[in-house]
């Protein structure tokens, strides 16, 4: 059933001392995010016992509700509906004008687990965790068309294989729906990007315009024919944080009417040349080895390198690392076509579906039973962060048995070399559907069983301590 709207902004507002408490709110996919004026008036334990509400956290300087994908952006809006919040910025990280003193640790919701807290408080205070970030807030955006473009790429792409063999126009028409996000990928990671890094978001697009206008390969350049698109979206974003560099310290120097003018112009030059005589040759570079050495890592690691990718990628998304990943994978489908990494990656959803599994089958606690029962639909559609969050990391021991059983499936995938059609977007049981062929539909199946029973089983035999009574509404 669709979550009480009303139930939770009441029960949140009880918890944490009223409207006038609140500063800003704000919200990420899974995630109802707020800071508060006074620490002392909200109460941890209220605001887990809030019904429809999987976990709780405090980072930094914000609470953080794990409500849902379907949820999280209603909920926000049924309050900013009603109050007038400060939002939190693109990043969700909120910084006060004043350091206000940091409440009393809170207690996990469920185990005892100081590790916990003190890797999920990292993940927005430090330098590589907020430039995961400004990466994430680049490609986030694009998940919806990601997803829609995504699955009708890879069932097309099985289809043109089997019931449309011989309609090669049909193939033709879904294969257009398919590639409308990446036929202006580039563009449009240029507009974030730059918007970003603080630059101007129109100029990003004309990087991204110079960097793959076809013209180029009519173009020499110290003895070179320039290729346009070399680099794929790594020299965008490269281009595009030397362009927003540039630009703020033109604008910091060139004063009167003439900032209008001479800005953007000096900054499409300047830029542009430095782009195709040095940042685009050198991403190129860099995205060659990229797909060179994931290949030779996949052919000469096998099994191996499948289990470290898919055991180690849990703690990279509790620590938010996870969002650097993505103009890798982009890359990936960009030089070979497919994307060899991301399947291996999502067996941790498998693992920790299994997990869960064993941990809803073994506690005696209701309330924790709830939670699982109320997380396992989206993590098996791929949405991890309620499992992560509300069951498996607060009692640490199912969380290593989800890494484990991803590590057994994520080297059945890298055996079997499955790819998906897509870079990133979907995952869990929905990744069937974006697959490169029928032959990675099969083994992705497998490696998905694999991580989920080996997860389950590891967590049954490790066992958890399983949270008392009084922890229960």
């Amino acid at each position: 059933m669709p979550a009480d709207l009303k139930a939770m902004y009441e029960g949140i507002l009880a918890a944490c001392g009223g409207a006038d408490n609140i500063t800003t709110l704000g919200c990420c996919m899974t995630r109802l995010r707020f800071t508060v004026k006074d620490e002392a008036l909200v109460s941890p334990d209220a605001l887990r016992r809030v019904k429809d509400v999987a976990g709780y956290f405090y980072s930094g300087s914000q609470h953080q509700l794990i409500v849902g994908p379907s949820t999280a952006g209603k909920l926000a809006a049924y309050f900013n509906e009603r109050h007038a919040f400060a939002p939190l910025n693109v990043s969700g990280i909120y910084i006060p004008p004043a350091p206000a003193p940091a409440p009393a640790e809170p207690e996990p919701g469920v185990g005892e687990v100081k590790t916990n807290k003190t890797a999920v408080r990292k993940k927005y205070s430090s330098r590589v965790s907020r430039a995961c970030a400004v990466i994430g807030n680049i490609f986030l955006p694009l998940i919806p068309a990601y997803i829609g473009c995504g699955l009708i790429l890879g069932i097309t792409n099985i289809l043109s294989k089997t019931l449309l063999a011989n309609d090669p126009n049909l193939t033709a028409l879904l294969g257009v729906f398919g590639n409308g996000i990446f036929f202006y990928l580039n563009a449009i990671v240029g507009y974030n990007a730059n918007k970003e890094f603080g630059g101007t978001p129109a100029l990003g697009v004309a990087f991204a315009g110079i960097l793959n206008m076809p013209a180029l390969s009519n173009v020499t350049l110290f003895g070179q024919t320039l290729v346009p698109g070399k680099g794929g979206v790594i020299a965008v974003l490269l281009v595009c944080w030397a362009g927003s560099w540039f630009e703020k310290r033109l604008r910091a120097r060139v004063k009167g009417s003439a900032e209008m003018f001479l800005t953007p112009t000096l900054t499409v030059l300047g830029v542009g040349l430095v782009s195709l005589a040095l940042i685009q040759p050198v991403a190129g570079w860099l995205s060659d080895q990229l797909a060179l050495q994931t290949q030779n890592a996949l052919k000469h690691g096998g099994v191996i390198a499948g289990a470290l990718l898919g055991g180690s990628f849990l703690p990279l998304v509790m620590m938010g690392i996870h969002q650097s990943l993505v103009p890798i994978h982009q890359q990936l489908v960009d030089t070979l076509g497919s994307n060899p990494l991301f399947p291996i990656l999502c067996m941790a959803g498998a693992g920790q579906v299994g997990a869960s599994l064993a941990v809803l089958l073994k506690t005696k606690n209701n309330r924790l039973k709830t939670i699982v029962k109320n997380a396992l639909p989206v993590g098996i559609l791929g949405v991890g962060e309620p499992l992560i969050y509300g069951v498996t990391l607060p009692l640490f021991k199912p969380f290593i048995g989800a890494c484990l059983g991803a590590a057994c499936g994520g080297a059945v995938i890298a055996a079997f070399h499955v790819t998906s059609a897509i870079p990133f977007g979907v995952s869990g049981v929905v990744l069937f559907l974006a697959l490169s062929n029928l032959h990675s539909v099969i083994f992705y199946g497998v490696g998905f069983l694999v991580s989920l029973v080996a997860g389950f089983a590891i967590t049954w035999k490790m066992g958890f301590d399983d949270p008392p009574a009084e922890d229960e509404n």
